[in-house]
């Protein structure tokens, strides 16, 4: 997770020469593209650290393995749709029930 990877070393990793025979395999088995399967769970990773509140954004880059909080922010807001602040946000709006509502 904490690597850079690239399709060339998955590939070499699970033992298939081509880079377009590994991203194929895998698409075909997990649905999306090797590197995209990557973002998706990084970008996992920073969405549950944001709903429990627990990581400053500079540990969070650290735990989702991006080199800077611009390059997180830009790929989450890419990925999630909404900033991180805006989820942390939600995640901190205690949720109001059907009945206090009335």
């Amino acid at each position: 997770m904490a690597h850079s990877w690239s399709r060339k070393e998955l590939a070499e990793i699970s033992l298939i020469r081509s880079r377009s025979t590994f991203a194929h395999a895998f698409k075909s088995h997990v649905g999306v593209p090797p590197l995209e399967y990557l973002i998706q769970w990084r970008m996992s990773l920073a969405r549950d650290a944001l709903a429990r509140g627990t990581l400053p954004i500079s540990e969070r880059t650290r735990a989702t393995f991006y080199q800077s909080e611009s390059a997180l922010s830009t790929a989450f807001r890419r990925v999630v749709g909404s900033s991180a602040a805006q989820l942390r946000n939600k995640a901190r709006r205690p949720s109001r029930s059907v009945a206090n509502e009335s």
